[in-house]
């Protein structure tokens, strides 16, 4: 740590150019011959202290320990394809509010997405003067509900060390939503089981699946339909599934995604103490791209509702867990 102006600035980078005062304490003695020979009398119980050297991970442990990091500002969602409106603003700063100079801060943000699986980049950035810098995103070309992390830069392994630079590292949301034509057609086929792990069907019975077309509505995705393939949803076959919906679609190219799920009993109906009914499902929501079959996303889901009536109950947790699929399909196609 050094003062520049009446401002204290900290470098939080190991380097070998760096150089640590290593200090050891030894008491120097000056003694007469008749207390030599009685120090020698009683050495065995003399006790010597010595101070422990300090190491480059102590010294970087201390900088860590008294520095926070600050998201002053972040832009709002914005949609794939499109550039966020706002660069993100950072603060980094002392425990007690002295700006930090010249500190290298790493932004990791969500770089690609494949199916269920999202990849993150990195990319560098320095504080000015009052301990500001900004992070400028890339133009999102993927759908997606995320985070930005914001973390000290250090080239240490010490796993002490890289859990305390993520305990000092802030968050910020990185939200892209599909920029998917409102009118785009999209089939939604969800499964809905009983108790007993087996499926519904039959007299038009797909609760969900209406709960989830109505959410999709309600988010402005106006051109989804209800279909219903649940034999290959029920097996989780993502070709099939492609199959059975060009089968009813036919060549009509209006049609360009598949949305699909299941929704299961997490545990059998129950009722508390106070009468209450208990619901609690878990399920999983996929989808896929009509032409080409590629699988764009899954996710799992889990929901607990209490109502005093067992309709309410049910119905209830069935639209909650619609309007999480939901939000899902918003960043996800």
């Amino acid at each position: 740590m050094k003062k520049n102006s009446g401002k204290i600035c900290i470098s939080l980078i190991m380097s070998a150019s760096l150089t640590f005062a290593l200090v050891s304490c030894e008491s120097t003695k000056h003694e007469s011959p008749k207390v030599e020979r009685e120090t020698e009398k009683n050495s065995e119980n003399e006790k010597t202290s010595v101070q422990t050297a300090r190491t480059p991970d102590d010294d970087l442990r201390n900088l860590l320990e008294n520095t926070q990091i600050t998201v002053i500002s972040s832009p709002k969602e914005t949609t794939k394809g499109k550039a966020f409106s706002a660069p993100y603003k950072i603060r980094v700063e002392t425990l007690n509010g002295k700006p930090c100079e010249g500190v290298s801060i790493t932004a990791e943000f969500p770089s690609g997405r494949d199916a269920d699986s999202v990849s993150f980049e990195k990319k560098a950035l320095v504080t000015d003067a009052n301990g500001n810098c900004e992070f400028v995103p890339p133009v999102p070309n993927f759908s997606i509900k995320s985070h930005v992390t914001f973390f000290p830069q250090i080239s240490s392994s010490n796993p002490e060390l890289v859990k305390l630079c993520q305990s000092v590292s802030a968050n910020a949301a990185w939200n892209v939503r599909t920029n998917t034509n409102s009118r785009a057609g999209i089939l939604v086929s969800v499964v809905d089981y009983n108790q007993d792990g087996k499926m519904i069907i039959g007299s038009g019975s797909q609760p969900s699946t209406q709960s989830l077309t109505a959410a999709l509505w309600k988010s402005g995705l106006m051109g989804a339909q209800n279909a219903d393939f649940h034999n290959s949803v029920n097996a989780d076959d993502s070709a099939r599934i492609q199959a059975d919906a060009k089968r009813l679609v036919g060549g009509n190219s209006t049609f360009r995604f598949v949305v699909y799920g299941r929704v299961k009993y997490a545990e059998k109906l129950s009722q508390d103490e106070a009468g209450n009914w208990v619901v609690s499902l878990s399920g999983d929501v996929g989808a896929l791209e009509l032409s080409s079959g590629k699988v764009l996303f899954k996710a799992r889901k889990s929901v607990s509702v209490k109502n005093k009536s067992q309709w309410n109950a049910i119905k209830n947790a069935q639209e909650e867990m619609a309007r999480l699929f939901a939000e899902e399909i918003v960043y996800g196609l």
